[in-house]
């Protein structure tokens, strides 16, 4: 069974950006399963401080890092960047159909892997021992989620980031962040402006190998 033909039997229910779907500590009875738009998977310190780990987009299921785990309670917080849709599945359900039919679970395992890659991604961003080679893993990672061209407009894409929110995801203030980034719109890395925060990907890229 196809993964995706399965999570379109199931109810179709509407975000808006900045709404939180869920929140760390909530039951997981239901899992989502992004229809349209996109969520970002978020840590947040004590301190308030939010930490990108992962976006999820068309057709991914969350929480997938707690698929199968027999964990009841959601880890993080899972917040809509764009307006949007979701497919609300009952765990028990799905839990019962991936059992009982390997090409779904097969289906399943392979979106599992994908996002694995895209965590080791992030992870590899976060060992850069330069803060300014943690932000340009980080922005060719962010840009990534949303588009295989060289060079990616984030806000046309619908996903609108600070210099603290960014800041927070590399682990330095949000001083640094600014001053990193305007070196490298200097170096015609990226551009920044109210309305457009593009990313060239190429380049950075050309940089980093």
């Amino acid at each position: 069974m196809d993964s995706v033909e399965y999570i379109r039997k199931f109810p179709i229910k509407a975000f808006k950006r900045g709404e939180v779907l869920l929140a760390s500590g909530d039951p997981l009875t239901d899992l989502i399963a992004v229809r349209q738009g996109y969520v970002k998977v978020v840590s947040i310190s004590d301190a308030g401080r939010e930490s990108i780990l992962w976006i999820a987009g068309r057709y991914d299921i969350i929480p997938t890092e707690q698929l199968f785990a027999r964990q009841a309670t959601s880890r993080f917080f899972y917040i809509a960047i764009t307006d949007g849709e979701y497919y609300q599945i009952d765990k028990l359900t799905f839990l019962k159909d991936a059992h009982d039919s390997p090409s779904l679970m097969t289906n399943i395992a392979r979106g599992m892997s994908e996002h694995y890659d895209d965590l080791m991604r992030q992870l590899t961003a976060m060992e850069a021992t330069s803060i300014r080679e943690r932000l340009m893993r980080t922005l060719c990672y962010l840009a990534n989620r949303f588009s295989a061209d060289g060079q990616v407009d984030l806000y046309q894409e619908g996903f609108r980031i600070t210099h603290q929110e960014l800041a927070a995801t590399i682990g330095t203030t949000r001083e640094t962040t600014s001053l990193e980034l305007s070196k490298l719109r200097k170096a015609g890395l990226v551009d920044y402006d109210r309305q457009h925060f593009t990313v060239n990907v190429d380049a950075i890229m050309a940089q980093l190998d």
